[in-house]
C-alpha cells in the first residue's frame, strides 16, 4: 500500500539519484562519473604524496595505487593478469610492491592483502 501517489516513483527516483555513490571493496566511498564519453571511478581517501603522479597534466594515483584500490572488485585472474602487465610495463617492481603494501596505511586494506597473496618472492 502506497502512502501517497508518487511514493511509487518516488522509491524509482531515489535508487537512481544515489546510483553514482557507493562504497568500494576496501570500505572507501567512490563516485560513478563520467568525463566526455569516458566513465571514471573516484575514490576518496587520504591518498600519500607518494602514490601520486601526474599523468599528462592531472594529479592521479600511481599504478601501484590504483592496482591495490581496484583489486577488491577484480576476480583473481585479472588482479593476476594487470599485476603482471604493470611489472612487465616497469610501472612499479616486485620489491616496491613488497614495501608498499607493508607500509602501516596498508594494513587492514583488502587490496593489499589480496596483492601480498599474489606477489612473488622479492628476488635479493
Amino acid at each position: 500500500m502506497a502512502l501517497c501517489d508518487w511514493e511509487d516513483e518516488w522509491e524509482d527516483d531515489w535508487e537512481v539519484s544515489l546510483e553514482p555513490l557507493g562504497v568500494d571493496g576496501n570500505g572507501l566511498l567512490m563516485e560513478r562519473t563520467t568525463m566526455g564519453d569516458q566513465e571514471v571511478i573516484i575514490r576518496r581517501d587520504d591518498v600519500p604524496e607518494t602514490d601520486i603522479t601526474v599523468v599528462r597534466g592531472v594529479r592521479c594515483t600511481t599504478a601501484l595505487r590504483t592496482v591495490i584500490d581496484c583489486a577488491p572488485d577484480m576476480t583473481q585472474l585479472d588482479l593476476l593478469d594487470t599485476l603482471y602487465d604493470c611489472l612487465e610495463r616497469n610501472l612499479f617492481t616486485v620489491a616496491e610492491a613488497w614495501e608498499r603494501i607493508d607500509e602501516p596505511d596498508m594494513t587492514g586494506r583488502r587490496g593489499a592483502e589480496m596483492l601480498r597473496r599474489l606477489l612473488p618472492p622479492v628476488e635479493r
